[in-house]
């Protein structure tokens, strides 16, 4: 297991005595602490609340990451990894961490339904009108949220994460909805520190197996419209290729539950912060939109030509990346994956290295790419159990780890140990990132990059921590080579959703399409027997959402819109 671990030598005694010495060295809250940088026996301000001279109350509390695959990146000794323990010595707390292999929507609901919340749950949270954020809404108004108001000045830390890099739209409407009556009971995660450089790329596109593109003689950055992915598969599929095993590849696929198929459908795409869609001079709702049926015909057209993964819908996250480890889909549509893929098919066959395709040009001829506003609207959201026992230990939790000392901590290890500070900047000890380069489950396992995926926001390591060529490990540089081609696009608009919320029939409209699922029917489309069949899926599924008052609601928010220009379609 873990090579590196706290000195041995630590015994109950000393640790004890290295906690009162820190207790009685410490200020209180806020990120500045005398050296900012963590070590096994640091004597700093940890932004955490102390009590006099005594040690940080000990606390165990249960954590769920409602992220299908989110275990993933747990590492395999929870409580006695170098991350847990110094966390553990500076708050008192340990985690119980919990993650799944289901459904986002489905985990939320049983747990709610069963009275049964973990202390801290982090889940997705991209609108409360659908999805995720719908059920955790209605819990937060029904009592099983914990209402963080109260708090919030107690660690300025936690305060921070509610608006930094939060988009102004997504913070008055849907964090603090009028409903909620004043009370706040999301924290965000995974957000920018609120400069546009520092928003994330998640590199999403399509990504083919560079050796089959070589033998292909196939240029990645050719593949830009849909014709050309099509006319790509079906040379992979004549072209006998094969994965690690000698077996036949898949020509596309997806990773878990499909995601993300729609990759394979940029060309319809646009530049859009809404659900509404501008077609022939008119504003419509975005399941009426006229490109649904091109869509869907392309997708038919993978599917029987065998062109795409049957199993693509059904895929459990182990499956789809045992299908990437194996070289297994010549073609996936997602993000990279290039954390996992250097650990199995780049180390066994580099020459397999997936390479970014186009990337596809969208309806306008420019490249579909990641659209975003200046802050983030949607995005991971940390909430508590209205039944926790003990808050303040899992608001110190966050507190600390979202301070100076905790993000260094989590991003970098142990001082001396794992890095060394070098003109105010953090470098990786040299055998310890071979060590980390050589296999990066040493890394995951010593607790580092755990934090940072679900439980740090309002930063940027690569903003506040810009690193030379030689620091970067295989799979950064690979993201960053990503990045360069599929620059973000950015809006600097309110988006036209909340215009929509004016609508006196607003309400009624998401009752009646509550009950609706326009992607679970466009799937079944997908795999009708005949294309008349899977029209009628389309057309139908449309007609509910138009009868429920979609086009309506369109022409109001256009009726709105007109003459402003600072609402983004």
């Amino acid at each position: 297991m873990r090579k590196t671990k706290l000195k041995s030598s630590l015994g109950m005694t000393l640790v004890i005595s290295l906690l009162l010495l820190t207790a009685a060295a410490c200020s209180g809250g806020g990120e500045s602490g005398s050296s900012g940088t963590p070590s096994e026996s640091a004597a700093t301000s940890s932004g955490t609340e102390q009590q006099g001279s005594e040690a940080p109350k000990p606390a165990t509390l249960t954590y769920l990451s409602a992220w299908n695959g989110g275990g993933g990146a747990f590492p395999q000794d929870q409580e006695n990894n170098i991350v847990a323990k110094t966390i553990r010595e500076k708050t008192g707390v340990t985690l119980k961490l919990e993650s799944i292999t289901t459904s986002e929507v489905e985990k939320l609901n049983t747990i709610f339904a069963s009275d049964t919340v973990p202390d801290l749950v982090n889940a997705p949270f991209w609108s409360t009108t659908t999805g995720e954020g719908q059920v955790i809404k209605k819990a937060a108004m029904e009592g099983q949220l914990l209402d963080l108001t109260p708090y919030l000045d107690k660690y300025p830390n936690v305060k921070k994460l509610m608006t930094t890099g939060v988009s102004k739209d997504f913070y008055e409407f849907e964090m603090n909805s009028p409903e909620f009556e004043g009370k706040q009971y999301f924290i965000p995660t995974e957000t920018p520190d609120g400069t546009l450089e520092s928003i994330h790329n998640w590199n999403y596109g399509l990504y083919a197996r560079g050796d089959i593109l070589k033998a292909l003689n196939v240029k990645p950055e050719d593949i830009d419209t849909q014709d050309k992915l099509f006319d790509l598969l079906v040379q992979i599929k004549n072209g006998n290729f094969k994965d690690i095993g000698g077996k036949a590849v898949i020509p596309a696929g997806t990773m878990h539950n499909g995601w993300d198929y729609n990759r394979f459908l940029m060309g319809w795409s646009d530049y859009n912060i809404s659900d509404f869609r501008e077609e022939g001079g008119k504003l419509t709702y975005w399941t009426l939109g006229e490109d649904q049926e091109p869509r869907l015909m392309f997708m038919r057209k993978l599917i029987s030509n065998g062109l795409f993964d049957p199993e693509a819908f059904s895929n459990t996250d182990t499956t789809a990346n045992e299908k990437l480890a194996t070289g297994k889909m010549a073609v996936f549509g997602a993000q990279p994956i290039s954390d996992q893929l250097v650990k199995t098919l780049y180390k066994t066959n580099p020459e397999m290295q997936y390479e970014l395709l186009g990337p596809t040009k969208n309806k306008k001829g420019e490249i579909a790419t990641q659209v975003e506003t200046p802050g983030r609207g949607g995005f991971p959201i940390i909430f508590l159990s209205a039944k926790i026992k003990d808050p303040d230990a899992a608001l110190r939790y966050l507190d600390y780890v979202n301070s100076e000392e905790g993000r260094l901590l989590a991003y970098w290890g142990i001082e001396g140990q794992t890095y060394t500070m070098e003109n105010g900047m953090p470098r990786w000890i040299p055998e310890v990132k071979q060590k980390y380069d050589d296999n990066p489950d040493l890394k995951r396992d010593e607790g580092l990059n755990f934090l940072p995926g679900r439980f740090i926001g309002a930063f940027s390591d690569n903003v506040t921590w810009p690193q030379p060529e030689d620091q970067k490990s295989q799979s950064k540089k690979l993201e960053e080579s990503f990045s360069q081609r599929l620059p973000i696009k950015v809006i600097d608009k309110s988006r036209a959703n909340y215009l929509a919320r004016e609508w006196p029939q607003y309400e009624k409209f998401r009752e009646t399409t509550s009950v609706l699922n326009f992607d679970t029917e466009f799937r079944k489309a997908i795999f009708a027997k005949s294309d008349e069949d899977a029209l009628k899926i389309l057309h139908d599924i449309q007609d509910k959402f138009r009868a429920a008052g979609a086009q309506e609601m369109a022409d109001f928010v256009a009726e709105k819109a007109a003459g402003r220009d600072d609402i983004g379609f």
